[in-house]
C-alpha cells in the first residue's frame, strides 16, 4: 500500500537535512515526499501561506516542533486537502515569557557577522542526555543553522508562538501525535494535551530519545508513521 504525498516541516532552525535518515523508509513505502522551507516569512501565518503554494492536491502533513505549530495553521486553512496531520515533538501552548526573552535575546547578542549557527550548549539540550555531547548529531544541527544563516535565525526568534488549543477540537482529519520519552523542550504532558483535545488523536511515545526524534531515532520514527498510515482506511 503507496504512502502517497507526505509534507515534512521542519522545526526551528532545521532544514531538509533533518529528514535525511527518514526518507529512503519512507519513499521505499511509496510516499512521494515534498520537503517545506522555513526560510521566509516573518510570521507563522505567512510560512503557512508559502508552504501551502508549494503542496500537491491532497497530502499528509508531518510537522515537527515549530513546524507542528505551522501544519496545523494549514489545516485550518486547508482542511479539505490534509488527509492526515502528524505532529511530532511539539505542543499547542503559547512560548512563556522567558522562552520568548531568551530567544529575543539570542537573536540580539549576535550580528550578521558573528553568527556561526546555534552553540554546541542549545544543541545539546534538544538531544537526550546521552546524546547532548555527540559530535556527528551536534554538527549535523549545527550546520542546518549555519546553512539557514543570520537572517533567518532573526526571524524565526523573534516568531509569535501563540497558543491554539482552543481550536484543536475543530482539527477532525486522522491525526497521530509522536513525543519522546526523554525530550527536555517539549513535554509527555504537552503531548498528551494535543492528543486529548483533538478528535481521536492518537499518541505514540518513542524511548531512549531527545527532542530530535528524527536524527535520534529514525527507524522508530518511521515504523510509527508507516504502521499507523497503513492502518488508515
Amino acid at each position: 500500500m503507496s504512502l502517497g504525498n507526505i509534507v515534512l516541516i521542519p522545526g526551528y532552525m532545521t532544514d531538509d537535512r533533518l529528514w535525511d535518515d527518514v526518507v529512503e523508509p519512507l519513499k521505499a513505502q511509496g510516499a512521494a515526499l515534498t520537503f517545506a522551507q522555513l526560510d521566509s516569512g516573518h510570521t507563522m501565518d505567512e510560512m503557512a501561506e508559502r508552504i501551502i503554494e508549494t503542496c500537491p492536491q491532497n497530502f499528509v502533513l508531518l510537522g515537527f516542533s515549530m513546524g507542528g505549530y505551522i501544519a496545523r495553521k494549514i489545516q485550518q486553512r486547508i482542511p479539505e486537502r490534509v488527509t492526515a496531520l502528524i505532529l511530532v515533538a511539539t505542543s499547542s501552548r503559547a512560548d512563556s515569557a522567558l522562552q520568548q526573552r531568551t530567544k529575543a535575546s539570542a537573536a540580539d547578542a549576535v550580528t550578521a557577522h558573528s553568527y556561526n549557527g546555534l552553540s554546541h550548549l542549545s544543541l545539546g539540550y534538544s538531544l537526550h542526555v546521552d546524546r547532548s555531547k555527540d559530535p556527528e548529531l551536534l554538527q549535523r544541527l549545527k550546520g542546518m543553522g549555519q546553512r539557514l544563516g543570520y537572517e533567518v535565525f532573526v526571524r524565526q526568534s523573534r516568531l509569535d508562538r501563540s497558543s491554539d488549543t482552543d481550536r484543536l477540537s475543530q482539527i477532525h482529519c486522522p491525526t497521530l501525535v509522536i513525543a519522546a520519552r526523554n525530550d527536555r523542550m517539549r513535554s509527555l504532558e504537552e503531548s498528551t494535551e494535543l492528543q486529548t483535545h483533538i478528535p481521536g488523536a492518537e499518541l505514540r511515545v518513542i524511548e531512549n530519545c531527545g527532542h530530535m526524534i528524527p536524527l535520534e531515532q529514525p527507524a522508530a520514527l518511521c515504523d510509527e508513521i508507516i504502521h499507523w498510515l497503513n492502518l488508515m482506511p
